[in-house]
């Protein structure tokens, strides 16, 4: 099916005063129905009363190029083609219009997004879509994209009314479209999320303006709607509002207007005028009935979304009187997507067909593209598999998740890096350790879980297909603010019932001591950040995955992501960038390999473990401590070697105490020899721990510690934390572990073989 013809493609001019809407009471159907592709179909075939005519308005959201291997576009396809072939049959040709609610491209699956999204739109041309309402993630690419190269390719126009010009605040788009529908006019209004700019990293957008977009759907409806029609002044007899915005769940309407105040706004303060309300934006799927008050009493109207990726298909079908275009009633539904094989559905339709066969061009692409190399590696950067190898004799890629490894602290180094380019601020980065379901290995590829040799030229490549397979679940970045005392509740949470279960990885500018023999809730004994305690009423950003940061399970009953409840403790200003992690990590790869020549692992620890702390001593008195889980077990780590203990004051005065070697493939250190300043001072005993790795990483821990003349050596070890919170070193700039291990300044280990951090070593 061909793309329909619209009427005129409009760009509202400016000048037209916005007057405040009614104020609507909500009233909502608590269900949220869905009906399959054939009860739709046979739905679809009843035709119109006497003295009316019947038409379907169809909408879908944040497809986001959800393209893949299983054909699901092209199920999604005979989803769209199976209905509208119906319902076109019982009222005829050209009665359906075909509308997204935005996101359709940007932060898209694998096949789509790395051929920049030109399949989807390709499929979309086939599949006929009429219009499209801009999302955030239209604008990832930046402006001049969208505008020269998308709606240069799409027979589709993209619409938004509240996305405008500073001074003369006209759309930057088209604001509106109208088509013939049938035998009636119908006006789509498209309309951006308020927080645009905040959802999205493209350029070129900065300086446009993004007014709310209720007022300026309602200033398109009421021209289109005043009974004035000229060259600038169209009329409409249907008005449809494609808010990429909506819901954030799909509880009750009463619920989710009162949850949400931008979603109360669009149900009670849209125009009367607006006869349909189709959302997008937060993936929900609902159908809600609500009460409109109009100059003459009351009318229904629906306000829907539909899901994500193509999983649902809004079908909003109005009677209406064939004389006067008046609405009498809809009904509207959710359609389920097909289950049909592809092949067959391709056999059934000519627009299904095209889009089989584009589906299946773009995955053989796809698959080619897997091979592409996007960067140099120094070394392998993996987690701990080779444990499981000593432990058990057996081994799967992503290895075991209970301890700390140098994929771990990449990751999160990468979304912290890239979070960053959207708000500077950013404190940390963290990742899951079940995320990680790949390795990135110097002279191996981990595919599905098995080794297999790279050809001697891929010798320290990275190619796109080992990112893909080791970030696969296709999360979005997020970042969010939380109080110091969540970041120890979550840290705290890498033990359940006792046991360590799970080891989050951290950006390098976090570490931490803890004490396994202490209790639950009770082990971590303290936080630093960038070389500073960490404040427990303070207020961090965190920068992670959309897994992580979900806060939906709250209230539920349902288990928290992992069993971290801490990420949604005192969660303030979430904002999902819509970045797909793989992404994020390519670009992180990328950008390290221009900068530096390649990506590396970072032997450093972020956590060690400290018992015997003493909180004071006396000034001369020996200091007695021992230091555990120093070495990580990630490929190419070496061994600890030796620890060097220093005490730095508040002023930054660093008073050298003495260092001592650690024994030959020893994991652990008992300071011993080490004596306190022989004066009274508050400050931080800082321990930096060497190894003999290749880089010659060093790991630093630090621990407050007073130095008064009545020190008794333990004592303030029950305190899990004296180092978080307290006052001590709190000016002090250093960092702590993992910045001084030298991970991008170039320097080997004299006679380093560039493959040896590929060879497995057992702990």
């Amino acid at each position: 099916m061909q793309p329909r013809k619209s009427l005129l493609a409009g760009v509202l001019t400016a000048g037209l005063v916005i007057a405040p809407a009614a104020v609507l009471p909500a009233s909502a159907d608590t269900t949220v129905p869905t009906v399959t592709a054939e009860e739709a179909i046979e739905a679809a075939a009843v035709p119109a009363a006497e003295g009316t005519e019947k038409i379907s308005l169809l909408s879908f959201n944040d497809f986001h190029g959800a393209l893949s291997p299983d054909f699901s576009g092209t199920q999604f396809a005979d989803t769209v083609e199976d209905y509208r072939a119906a319902f076109e049959a019982a009222q005829g040709e050209g009665s359906t219009l075909f509308t997204s609610a935005g996101d359709l491209i940007g932060a898209s699956a694998s096949v789509s997004n790395v051929q920049q999204d030109e399949p989807t739109l390709e499929i979309m041309n086939a599949l006929g879509l009429d219009v499209s309402a801009a999302g955030n993630h239209e604008f990832d690419k930046g402006l001049d994209d969208l505008q020269d190269r998308v709606l240069e390719i799409a027979d589709f126009d993209v619409l938004a009314a509240n996305f405008v010009d500073p001074e003369t605040k006209d759309p930057v788009l088209s604001s509106h479209e109208v088509f013939e529908v049938g035998g009636v006019t119908v006006a789509v209004i498209g309309a951006v999320p308020n927080n645009l700019y905040a959802t999205t990293t493209g350029a070129g957008l900065e300086g446009n303006e993004v007014p709310y977009h209720v007022d300026a759907v309602n200033e398109v409806a009421r021209m289109l709607s005043d009974g004035v029609e000229d060259e600038d002044n169209e009329e409409a007899d249907i008005i449809v509002a494609s808010y990429h915005d909506g819901a954030d769940g799909n509880g009750s309407l009463e619920e989710e207007t009162a949850r949400s105040e931008v979603f109360e706004r669009i149900v009670n303060d849209t125009d009367p005028a607006v006869d349909v309300i189709f959302n997008g934006h937060s993936h929900q799927a609902y159908d809600y009935d609500t009460t409109v008050p109009t100059e003459d009493g009351t009318k229904n109207r629906p306000v829907v979304q539909a899901g994500q990726s193509g999983n649902l298909l809004a079908a909003v079908e109005l009677e209406i009187d064939a004389e006067t275009s008046e609405v009498l009633g809809y009904e509207s539904s959710l359609i389920e997507q097909s289950e049909q094989d592809a092949a067959a559905a391709a056999a059934e339709s000519e627009a299904t067909a095209a889009v089989y066969a584009l589906e299946q061009a773009a995955v053989a692409e796809f698959e080619e593209l897997q091979k592409t190399e996007i960067g140099e590696i120094d070394a392998s950067i993996t987690t701990d598999y080779q444990v499981r190898i000593a432990e058990s004799g057996s081994w799967r890629a992503g290895g075991t998740r209970r301890q700390e490894t140098t994929l771990g602290n990449w990751a999160a180094n990468a979304l912290k890096d890239r979070v960053a380019l959207s708000n500077p601020a950013v404190d940390l980065g963290v990742t899951n350790s079940g995320g990680l379901r790949a390795e990135l290995l110097y002279d191996r590829f981990t595919a599905g879980g098995e080794f297999t040799a790279k050809p001697t030229a891929a010798h320290g490549k990275v190619t796109l297909g080992e990112v893909l397979d080791f970030a696969p679940f296709g999360n979005t970045l997020v970042y969010f603010d939380l109080p110091g005392s969540s970041i120890k509740q979550v840290l705290e949470e890498n033990w359940q019932n006792g046991q360590k279960t799970n080891h989050l990885g951290w950006s390098e500018e976090l570490t931490y001591t803890f004490d396994e023999s202490r209790a639950q809730d009770d082990k971590v004994t303290g936080i630093w950040i960038g070389g500073e305690p960490v404040e427990m009423d303070q207020m961090y950003t965190i920068a992670t995955l959309s897994f992580l940061g979900d806060t939906s399970w709250v209230g539920t009953g349902n288990r928290a992501p992992d069993g971290y409840e801490g990420f949604a403790t005192g969660q303030q200003g979430y904002v999902d960038l819509g970045i797909m992690d793989n992404q994020a990590y390519q670009e992180y790869i990328q950008a390290q390999t221009a900068a530096t020549g390649d990506i590396r692992p970072d032997f450093s620890k972020n956590s060690v473990q400290v018992t015997g702390a003493p909180g004071t001593v006396a000034p001369g008195e020996e200091i007695v401590l021992t230091l555990d889980d120093l070495e990580l077990d990630s490929d190419g780590a070496g061994d600890a070697t030796g620890v060097a203990v220093a005490f730095e004051t508040a002023d930054g005065t660093v008073t050298e105490l003495g260092s001592q070697a650690i024994a030959a493939e020893g994991e652990t250190a008992t300071l011993t020899g080490i004596s306190a300043p022989g004066t009274a001072a508050e400050g931080t005993l800082v321990m930096t721990v060497t190894y003999d790795d290749r880089y010659a990483s060093t790991s630093e821990v630090r621990l407050p510690l007073s130095v008064t003349g009545t020190g008794q050596p333990g004592a303030g070890t029950d305190n899990p934390n004296k180092g978080p919170g307290n006052d001590s070193g709190r000016d002090n700039p250093n960092k702590g572990p993992g910045n001084n291990s030298g991970n991008h300044d170039g320097g080997r280990a004299p006679g380093a073989n560039q493959g040896n951090g590929t060879v497995p070593r057992s702990s």
